[in-house]
């Protein structure tokens, strides 16, 4: 157990250092199976990863790792947590605008006038549409802190597909697609910040390409 730990912060530690730095890489790696032979893996691997840690910020690798993930923990992963929050608050209430409704969908004896028997039963349906929307969120996030653009654009295509779904069946159903505002914002707001995120990993491979030519 200790040995697998062990290998999984070297790990994020290596993965920290970019891949310019490969012969520290190669290096921690030699050294961590010798200090595991010791017994002092674990700490050795905790050293090796806050030493990389302090180094992001002075090479261009470092720098974009810690976009990459101020945007995936600062606004990616928070709209997906806000859509789950919508969910747990009951949907279809997921925009600002239905913030009085979340009450008396919660219990209170207060009727919805496009809410009845027949068209309640639709919520889990459209519940699941959005836990779907939430799952794309966490993988393009996932795949985007990887820079696996084909899989992030991936996951950014089956986002869209169920937020259209979702606003679509949320108009037939309640007759009132605005519930799906919050889904298609936080859609917006994914596809800008990958995009950014692509276009400094996109810069930053031009510069290196055209320091190795010159």
């Amino acid at each position: 157990m200790s040995a697998s730990l062990s290998r999984m912060v070297m790990a994020v530690a290596t993965a920290s250092l970019g891949p310019n730095r490969r012969g520290w890489t190669l290096a921690m790696e030699a050294e961590l199976e010798e200090a595991m032979a010791e017994g002092q893996g674990l700490s050795f691997a905790a050293g090796c990863l806050l030493t990389a840690w302090r180094e992001l910020p002075a090479h261009v690798e470092g720098r974009l790792v810690l976009a990459s993930y101020t945007l995936v923990l600062g606004l990616i992963l928070p709209a997906a947590a806000l859509l789950l929050a919508g969910v747990l608050a009951g949907y279809p209430y997921l925009s600002p605008y239905y913030a009085d409704a979340m009450g008396s969908f919660a219990g209170s004896q207060m009727l919805m006038p496009w809410l009845n028997a027949g068209n309640a039963a639709a919520m889990p349906a459209l519940t699941l549409i959005v836990l779907l929307r939430i799952a794309s969120d966490v993988l393009a996030a996932w795949f985007a802190a990887e820079r696996d653009w084909t899989r992030t654009a991936a996951a950014q295509r089956f986002g869209a597909a169920t937020t259209l779904t979702l606003a679509t069946s949320a108009g037939l159903v309640l007759l009132d697609p605005t519930c799906a505002l919050l889904p298609v914002l936080t859609l917006v707001l994914d596809v800008l910040a990958i995009a950014l995120l692509r276009r400094l990993y996109g810069a930053a491979e031009q510069d290196h390409s055209a320091g190795q030519t010159t």
